[in-house]
């Protein structure tokens, strides 16, 4: 049996994680797990400490170097994917004509990107202004899943579940109550695909999410594989 974490961040990219890459892949290694899917922010948080004038293709970069410090940990023997956590509230200050667009309400709920590729993330530009409805598009274009992040935590708003292939059911981060009661009764009502994650951020932390499989994921792959099928066990 395998196990393989679906929500973690890392120092080097999200802000508001203390784990560096190192400390992480020796975390789950002791845990137990044999992989982990990096899913960094892109977010507001994650790019207010980059220079304004940057081009989304150093943004990009930026954000990649947090997956890339984590396979140059992890070596040949741990698995590690390329995910995201992407979170939809734009940018502030925000310039007139958004203002004008009516982002100034808009919903600042994450999505998790399962599938996700170097390419897609370099060449989408800057996702944070999507709606859901282009975000959800353009990954499912892609062969990605859309996955609602801890649907329940207080906060977030509901959304159209035609939008979204899952819910994260079980979200372990011990800094937040994600109701992930109410997030799994609404995953069966709307039959949707069900995932479970630490949203590890603190190098103090133990993994407490993810899936367990039969067969141990190697890429992404397989990981689309197996959310789609089913063939897995929650760890909550």
């Amino acid at each position: 049996m395998y196990r393989l974490e679906l929500h973690c961040h890392t120092r080097e990219v999200s802000a508001c994680s203390d784990c560096p890459a190192e400390r992480e892949i020796e975390i789950y290694r002791q845990a137990g797990y044999c992989g982990l899917v990096s899913t960094n922010h892109i977010n507001r948080g994650t790019y207010e400490k980059l220079p304004d004038d940057w081009s989304w293709e150093r943004k990009a970069e930026h954000f990649l170097s947090g997956f890339e410090a984590l396979k140059r940990a992890a070596g040949e023997d741990f698995d590690v994917l390329l995910g995201c956590e992407i979170n939809l509230s734009p940018v502030k200050p925000l310039p007139p004509e958004l203002q004008a667009e009516g982002w100034a309400g808009y919903v600042p709920n994450d999505y998790l990107i399962y599938g996700v590729t170097a390419d897609w993330i370099m060449n989408t530009g800057d996702m944070r202004y999507m709606t859901l409805e282009e975000l959800s598009r353009s990954a499912r274009e892609a062969g990605f899943l859309i996955v609602h992040a801890h649907p329940f935590r207080v906060g977030t708003v509901m959304q159209n579940p035609d939008l979204v292939d899952g819910y994260e059911v079980y979200n372990g981060n011990s800094w937040h109550d994600s109701h992930n009661d109410l997030a799994d009764a609404w995953a069966d009502l709307k039959g949707k695909i069900k995932t479970s994650g630490t949203d590890l951020h603190k190098a103090n932390d133990y993994p407490r999410g993810g899936i367990i499989t039969e067969t141990r994921i190697r890429d992404n792959a397989a990981l689309l594989e197996t959310l789609r099928s089913g063939n897995y066990t929650l760890i909550r």
